[in-house]
C-alpha cells in the first residue's frame, strides 16, 4: 500500500472516495463508522474521511465483507417460518 495521505491543517486523512472501487466497498461494510470523520476545506464538507492512522491499521489486517460473511441461502422467503415451526 503506498497510498499517501492529504493533509489539511496538519491533519493527515484518506478521503474513501479516492480509493479504489473494491476498497471503498470494504471499507464501507468493515470499517467502524464511528471513525469516519467530517472535514471543512476551502468551504466545502468532505464527509468521507479518515485518519491516515486509522486507515494504516485498517489495511494491515486482512478483511472479510459483512455480506461474504452471512449464512447462505436458497432465497426461499418462507426458510425462517420452517424453522420457527418446526420447534413450538
Amino acid at each position: 500500500m503506498n497510498l499517501l495521505p492529504e493533509i489539511y491543517r496538519g491533519i493527515e486523512y484518506i478521503r474513501i472516495s479516492s480509493l479504489p472501487k473494491e476498497q471503498k466497498e470494504m471499507i464501507w461494510s468493515t470499517f467502524p463508522h464511528d471513525k469516519i470523520i467530517k472535514i471543512v476545506k476551502d468551504q466545502a464538507l468532505l464527509n468521507d474521511c479518515i485518519l491516515y492512522h486509522d486507515f494504516v491499521a485498517w489495511a494491515a489486517v486482512p478483511h472479510i465483507a459483512k455480506s461474504a460473511v452471512a449464512a447462505p441461502s436458497n432465497g426461499s422467503a418462507l426458510e425462517g417460518v420452517f424453522v420457527k415451526l418446526a420447534f413450538k
